[in-house]
């Protein structure tokens, strides 16, 4: 039983983490990387907060698909 709670508690964490954002500031073109942190325990928290930062500031995400 405890194997099954370990087990399905590394796939949780595991599949919560974002990938990095490249933000772009349209009027320069210049590129800043909102990275993956593993420091907290929800590190994409931390990734959209610095996207949030930045698209407040006008920029966009460069890496959208």
């Amino acid at each position: 039983m405890l194997r099954y709670l370990a087990l399905m508690f590394v796939v949780g964490v595991s599949t919560g983490c974002a990938d990095d954002v490249v933000m772009a500031n349209p009027s320069t073109g210049m590129t800043q990387i909102c990275q993956e942190s593993l420091g907290g325990l929800n590190p994409w928290s931390q990734t959209m907060a610095c996207v949030g930062n930045y698209e407040a500031q006008g920029w966009t995400r460069a890496n959208q698909q």
